[in-house]
């Protein structure tokens, strides 16, 4: 991606995003856990030619900063993308987002904390819909947390565990891999993972109550899964689509959870042929 890296400082901390396309209509990005803006890296290139690509890496990831101790919440990393929206100009009626795996569900975090911000929505295999029992805690405690660190940082685990994101990890570009690959791997993210893990209650959508709350959601929203997902299941997309009121589900087939890795061309037609598109949903509940 040839797109220049700048940085910007929100909630006091330093974040790296990108910015590029000039088109009226401006499209945010959002990625997963353990991940960056990197992974819309084969996407952007096409979704700049229609939209003006804003993408950014959340706090704890990528080239962002990634404090110690940070408490991690829904409310915080909304806070984040909204001060994000508003230093960079991006508020106003032709703003989309769209958000990959635990991106996603941030991201509803942000429209349901932040209403009238997106004119529409994309939910690309979205986590926020799975029940995480309580004593997962416990993986984040510092004994566990230290020998856990050591055997998922390895590179021949860490690669066998990336490659799970993908239904043929063989057919991504080989360049966005290993870049992604090594993202995944960073022990300062790690580390943020387990900071997430330990305040799993208030980044839980039914534990805030803010699964809740989605039938709030009056605009429309596309949600995309792979049929082959390993880490969030297919039978989860349904779920997503039938608690949104305006949505609609799209299903890649021979797709594992990574679309815009593995079908770059198609999920950039998908996302454009959603914004531009008249979206017709029964009743007039929806926007």
């Amino acid at each position: 991606m040839a797109t220049r890296n700048k940085y910007i400082t929100t909630g006091g901390h330093r974040h790296r995003y990108i910015e590029t396309g000039s088109a009226s209509e401006t499209m945010l990005l959002l990625h997963g856990i353990s991940s960056s803006l990197d992974f819309y890296e084969q996407v952007i290139p096409e979704l700049s030619k229609s939209f003006r690509v804003l993408a950014f890496d959340f706090l704890g990831f990528g080239l962002s900063e990634k404090p110690l101790n940070k408490t991690y919440s829904l409310e915080l990393y909304a806070d984040l993308i909204n001060e994000f929206l508003e230093k960079t100009d991006s508020h106003g009626p032709s703003l989309y987002a769209t958000g990959h795996s635990m991106g996603g569900k941030y991201l509803l975090a942000s429209a349901l904390l932040y209403p009238q911000t997106y004119r529409k929505l994309v939910l690309s295999n979205t986590d926020g819909f799975l029940y995480v029992p309580s004593w997962a805690r416990a993986i984040s405690l510092p004994g566990v947390k230290q020998v856990l660190k050591n055997v998922v940082t390895r590179e021949k685990l860490s690669e066998k565990m990336f490659a799970a994101a993908f239904y043929r990890p063989d057919q991504v570009n080989r360049d966005s891999f290993m870049k992604n690959l090594m993202v995944a791997r960073n022990p300062e993210a790690f580390d943020t993972v387990m900071s997430l893990n330990r305040n799993m209650k208030q980044l839980d959508m039914n534990r805030t109550g803010l699964r809740g709350r989605l039938n709030e959601l009056k605009i429309p929203v596309l949600v995309i899964w792979g049929d082959k997902d390993q880490y969030i299941s297919p039978k989860t997309a349904k779920s997503v689509q039938n608690e949104l009121p305006c949505s609609k589900l799209v299903i890649f087939s021979d797709c594992g959870h990574s679309p815009m890795l593995e079908y770059p061309e198609k999920f950039s037609t998908t996302i454009r042929e959603f914004i531009f598109s008249e979206t017709h949903f029964p009743g007039n509940q929806c926007s």
